[in-house]
């Protein structure tokens, strides 16, 4: 029976190489052909380089994504730092290799597939020189063949580590020593076997009900994290055509401001240009929410950062007295500063317009914690929640007149993306306060 054991496991490994190398066989394919593609568009993204600057980078990319060699195209430094994208970032994230730099280096184009998750992309690096420097053009291509392979290939592989996991155990109960017993009716033996083996059929009756149960939930995560992900594609694809067409909408608005036109006709232009510039300002914010964004972390003074979002603030805001409490000496964190100074704006323009009604107080201060951490409290006098908040932030929920409710939800993604957190709370003397978390050293790896 051991044997046989051994028979049927070697079998089943042998079943699960032949999967994998099937898959980097389909892999090095995929990656092939989209290196094949942009080889034939290449001579027009070369040509389109040639001018030289971020609007070379431009051409090129609309040249590819009408060729369709491409859904996201993107500017790189070599060493990874985005410069540029059309229509965003590609959805998977990938390191060169030493031995790739060099081959980028001598001329060669370098095609890769990277996943993350459910999501696969084919990556094609161009050499792109320019008189700074080197700079990369990496094309990014969705495989969809490859993607469903994956997930056919997942599920096969649960039921091997399925069926391997139970043939371990059937050899180990059929290797586990026995304490000699006494010279028994060939019946006796005869029972105990039976009842070993209706153990053992129970036992993997049950093991294979929770693989079965993990599988399903897997399966499900994947397909919620497939549907954001190709929502989130739409939602940017839609809001980079919208402000194509709002931008042409306001140039040819103001070409009729300046034309020497009526009062009426040039009062209707002024508010179309408005209406548009508003609409912009709108997609723009909810780009900025839907997109993903990749930190740079360094050293950053929280003092100075805070001091200068006060200052903005309270220039901004007059009537309602902004101030930044407690806090002289410097406190240093490890983040990314532009990132970090954005969402702690969108809390404390949050604080300070809700405080603007009474020409109230808002207060800041910061300061440091046990275990690392350190704390950012930012406190009004405004009205406070609301009864009916859902004491949860979610995107597009505000009691603001004309407010979009993507403020807070766009800094809470941020100090996510940082480690940290962000808490919403009644004061007990009146108004609201926002608590942030973060941690000192950044986020963990």
């Amino acid at each position: 029976m051991a044997l046989a054991l051994a028979v049927v496991g070697l079998f089943e490994v042998l079943s699960l190489l032949q999967g994998v190398r099937s898959v980097r066989r389909l892999r090095a394919r995929v990656a092939a052909e989209a290196e094949q593609r942009v080889e034939a568009a290449r001579p027009t993204l070369e040509a389109a380089l040639a001018l030289g600057g971020p609007a070379s980078w431009d051409l090129a990319a609309r040249a590819a994504l009408s060729r369709g060699v491409a859904s996201e195209v993107e500017v790189l430094e070599p060493g990874g730092r985005i410069l540029f994208s059309r229509p965003t970032v590609a959805p998977v994230a990938h390191v060169l290799g030493n031995e790739q730099r060099r081959q980028l280096a001598a001329g060669r184009p370098i095609s890769v597939v990277a996943q993350e998750g459910p999501v696969v992309r084919t990556l094609v690096y161009l050499p792109v020189p320019r008189a700074a420097g080197e700079v990369l053009l990496r094309l990014a291509a969705p495989a969809p063949d490859l993607e469903e392979e994956l997930r056919e290939r997942q599920q096969v592989l649960l039921g091997h580590l399925a069926s391997l996991a139970a043939l371990v155990l059937a050899g180990a109960l059929v290797l586990l020593p026995r304490e000699p017993e006494p010279s028994a009716p060939p019946e006796g033996a005869l029972n105990a076997y039976e009842q070993a083996m209706e153990r053992l059929r129970d036992h993997g009756e049950e093991m294979t009900a929770r693989h079965e149960a993990e599988r399903h939930r897997m399966e499900e995560a994947m397909r919620e994290s497939e549907a954001l992900a190709r929502a989130g594609e739409l939602t940017a694809g839609i809001a980079h055509e919208v402000r194509n067409g709002l931008g042409t909408i306001v140039g040819y608005a103001r070409m009729l401001e300046r034309a020497s036109l009526p009062e009426d006709p040039a009062a209707a232009a002024r508010s179309i240009r408005e209406e548009c510039e508003t609409l912009e300002t709108v997609v723009r914010r909810f780009t900025d929410f839907v997109k993903l964004d990749t930190l740079e972390l360094g050293e950053t003074d929280l003092s100075r950062l805070l001091a200068r979002v006060v200052a903005r603030e309270a220039r901004a805001r007059e009537e309602v007295r902004t101030r930044l409490v407690g806090l002289e000496a410097p406190l240093v964190v490890r983040a990314d500063e532009e990132l970090l100074e954005r969402a702690l704006e969108n809390v404390v323009r949050n604080a300070v317009e809700a405080a603007a009604a009474g020409g109230g107080h808002v207060e800041v201060t910061a300061s440091e914690e046990a275990g690392g951490q350190v704390e950012i409290r930012i406190e009004d006098d405004g009205p406070g929640l609301a009864p009916d908040h859902p004491g949860e932030i979610r995107a597009f929920y505000t009691t603001r007149p004309g407010g979009l409710g993507l403020g807070l939800p766009l800094a809470r993604k941020i100090l996510l993306l940082h480690g940290g957190s962000l808490r919403l709370a009644n004061r007990a003397a009146g108004g609201a306060e926002v608590v942030v978390d973060l941690p000192a050293q950044g986020p963990a790896a």
